[in-house]
């Protein structure tokens, strides 16, 4: 038994391991889909040697570690195999909705061992469904710990934390509550709004638990809900672990910190990256002047390295603006140059629109008349640098007369 004065934790949820990959507009090849698949295990895999190397005294993980209905054998024992490396560092769970707890589930212990033929690692405890479930683990007597956890993929609609305010625990005791669910008091974070309201909870309601720490799964995005009080953080989404589409930008991982009673002092609080690769949305303003791959090239690794796109990190570049009249298309990079660049790089070139072509355009027209005019000012002109910006007001002046937005361009 260890006197808990703080419990030093890592806690991550919403692995979907063999889960469908949700990059359609990325035209993945085969091959590197399939390196997609396979990150979340190489997530999962670092995230456990964090655990070591960090010496935590609990994994939390609250749902969401697969998805039930495309989980593999493979993929379900390799997830426990992880769990036992960590031995006999506790490892606590309570099933989402995507990876819900029933009898024909690798979290049941009785299924897992008749499928894979050992046991659950004797560290892992899985939180069994039927409402709030308490468990001690006998290495953290000081600690009550509780669950509620899904028994099936169906939507939730009871307020999760309705019944919950206060629970039969020892006073000195640290007080730690896992659950999957949807925070619907504030606009889910960017990338999470289309995940179906499940569990639903407040930050009011959950402040009015006596838990000194809710760690939450469901939203992939890192949030946490502070007692306004106390200053000190009550519980938090550490989002997913590891991103699966293009929803899923920025920085993902795991999350770690200590807990004292009445909550976890925010500055205690990391989160640590375990993702192989990050993924990126990047925006290229073009111009007529970009007539071949090179300049195109240019312009997009530009954009890229102040993105701070690393070489395996997934970019989906969007261009934006105008085409050189002369063309239907812009002319892509070389294969070869997107694979130095990062580990995958797709484009989508729907926004570009032709340039103008003043010559073609009929003196009949008001953008007619008007390109007529600033063609014979600029015949005019004799300094070039003047004739430059008489060229752009033309442009940006067709730009106008065709409703289109105006945007800063390059003299050409």
């Amino acid at each position: 038994m260890v006197n808990m004065a703080s419990l030093r934790f890592l806690q991550f949820s919403d692995l979907h391991l063999d889960s469908a990959f949700s990059g359609a507009r990325l035209n993945l090849p085969p091959a590197k889909r399939d390196q997609l698949r396979r990150d979340a295990q190489t997530a999962l895999t670092k995230a456990m040697a964090v655990a070591v190397e960090r010496e935590v005294d609990v994994i939390l993980c609250p749902g969401d570690l697969w998805d039930d209905e495309s989980v593999s054998l493979e993929a379900a024992s390799h997830l426990y195999d992880e769990f036992a490396r960590v031995a006999p560092v506790p490892v606590l769970i309570t099933p989402g909705n995507h990876d819900p707890g029933h009898s024909l589930s690798y979290h049941d212990r009785d299924y897992y061992q008749s499928r894979v033929g050992r046991p659950h690692p004797p560290n892992v405890h899985v939180f069994p469904a039927g409402g709030l479930q308490h468990f001690q683990h006998p290495s953290l007597e000081d600690v009550d710990f509780f669950g509620l956890a899904f028994s099936g993929n169906v939507p939730r609609t009871q307020r999760a934390l309705a019944d919950i305010r206060s629970n039969p625990t020892t006073p000195d005791h640290l007080c730690v509550f896992l659950m999957h669910g949807s925070r619907d008091d504030v606009v889910p974070p960017a990338g999470d709004g289309a995940r179906p309201i499940t569990a639903p909870f407040s930050a009011a309601e959950l402040l009015a638990t006596n838990f000194d720490y809710t760690a939450v799964g469901h939203y992939h995005r890192y949030s946490v809900i502070t007692d306004p009080e106390t200053g000190l953080v009550r519980s938090a989404y550490a989002g997913c672990t590891a991103a699966r589409g293009l929803d899923e930008t920025g920085l993902h991982g795991v999350l770690i910190g200590e807990i004292d009673h009445g909550g976890v002092i925010a500055s205690s609080l990391e989160l640590i990256e375990v993702e192989p690769r990050r993924f990126l949305r990047v925006s290229v303003e073009i111009s007529a002047e970009v007539t071949n791959a090179a300049a195109l090239q240019m312009r997009v690794e530009s954009a890229l390295n102040q993105a701070g796109c690393r070489a395996e990190d997934v970019a989906f570049v969007k261009l934006m603006g105008y085409l050189h009249p002369d063309l239907t298309q812009i002319p892509m990079p070389s294969p070869e140059w997107m694979e130095r660049i990062a580990f995958h790089v797709a484009f989508d070139d729907s926004a570009l629109e032709p340039e103008h072509d003043p010559d073609a355009l009929s003196p009949d027209r008001l953008d007619g008349a008007f390109a007529l005019k600033m063609k014979e000012l600029m015949a005019q002109e004799t300094d070039p640098v003047k004739c430059a910006r008489l060229r752009k007001a033309l442009f940006i002046g067709l730009d106008a007369l065709n409703n289109r937005p105006i945007r800063p361009r390059d003299a050409h």
